[in-house]
């Protein structure tokens, strides 16, 4: 019989896998596939002995690499609480592995013991970098933590989801959970059953993480900053003169010309500021190809015809587009002309 399982064409020795899905048990299936990809292998004794490695990886459906932030207290323990913390992120960052999410934690590059000599704007930029790309903030709920309270407000700004990990014993601030954001909340008592929690709870969830990730990609790009760059150049704007009339440092104005969307993530009011002082709009930074599109809506209208680019508008809808411009036009003539 083992003679029937010599190596084969690849593509042959599939179809004979495939052909006993319905027929043979899933460990009779791996054990006789396990032969055909890797006849040399040793036969194994038991049908049901997990495969090897690249079988392993052939069998098993395919996932898109996810990271996650670990956000937890670090500042102000003392010993014995700080030995906790680090079993917790050494029990998360193992489970998140069995799910190929990798886990940031800020413990082994900003942690305020061990790396005290990192600057404090270091610190804070590091950071959030780490967690405007990440696609899940997972949050140590057992200490209190005015860090962690900053980095659960850049997953907030993000849209990233947050997964709250707390002792069954221990109250969370309504701060916390009232976050109007996509949140997941995990309650336990012993490790065995945080370990179990946080399985269902990653299994549940990555599905989501995954349309999230490749939702975001699109703003990996940095549309932005290069807007802002090019408008203060044109406009011979250094970039001190235009931190000085934004109420941004310099550092600020830096890290939006220079990350991408995604990382930079500047508010809609210090889109705003900003616009202010490039003497443009918002909608100007957000989308530099929005002078086209007005221009484009205004010819349509004038036309009697339907603009393309707007081609899933109504009637009212385009009409109402067409007026919000026109009076905006007419408002910045007459500021003009006073």
């Amino acid at each position: 019989m083992i003679d029937e399982y010599l190596p084969l064409d690849p593509e042959l020795a599939l179809v004979r896998v495939r052909d006993h899905f319905d027929e043979e048990s899933d460990a009779r299936v791996v054990d006789r596939a396990g032969r055909l990809v890797s006849p040399s292998a040793p036969v194994r004794g038991h049908a049901n002995e997990s495969p090897s490695g690249t079988l392993r990886q052939m069998l098993t459906p395919s996932h898109v690499p996810l990271s996650a932030y670990l956000a937890c207290a670090l500042t102000g323990l003392n010993e014995e609480q700080r030995q906790l913390v680090f079993q917790l992120s050494d029990t998360v960052s193992v489970i998140c592995s069995e799910f190929d999410i990798d886990v940031y934690e800020p413990r082994k590059k900003t942690d305020p013991v061990h790396h005290a000599g990192v600057l404090d704007a270091d610190v804070f930029r590091t950071d959030r970098e780490r967690v405007l790309g990440s696609d899940l903030l997972i949050h140590l709920c057992h200490f209190p933590s005015t860090g962690s309270g900053q980095e659960l407000d850049f997953a907030f700004t993000a849209l990233l989801p947050i997964l709250l990990v707390r002792h069954a014993d221990r109250r969370t601030s309504r701060m916390i959970t009232g976050i109007p954001s996509l949140k997941v909340e995990l309650s336990y008592r012993e490790p065995d059953e945080l370990r179990a929690e946080l399985r269902a709870r990653l299994s549940e969830i990555r599905p989501l993480l995954e349309e999230r990730k490749l939702a975001v990609a699109q703003y990996a790009s940095n549309i932005v900053g290069e807007r802002v760059q090019q408008l203060r150049t044109e406009q011979k704007i250094t970039r001190e003169e235009l931190a000085r009339a934004t109420g941004f440092d310099l550092a600020g104005i830096e890290q939006i010309e220079e990350n991408d969307d995604r990382t930079s993530n500047p508010s809609l009011l210090q889109l705003r500021m900003i616009a202010a002082a490039l003497n443009t709009t918002a909608a100007e930074l957000i989308s530099p190809d929005f002078s086209e599109l007005v221009m484009s809506e205004l010819q349509s209208w004038l036309d009697g015809k339907q603009a393309a680019r707007t081609s899933g508008l109504t009637p009212r809808d385009q009409r109402r587009l067409v007026r919000r411009v026109l009076l905006r036009v007419i408002d910045q003539l007459e500021r003009a002309d006073d």
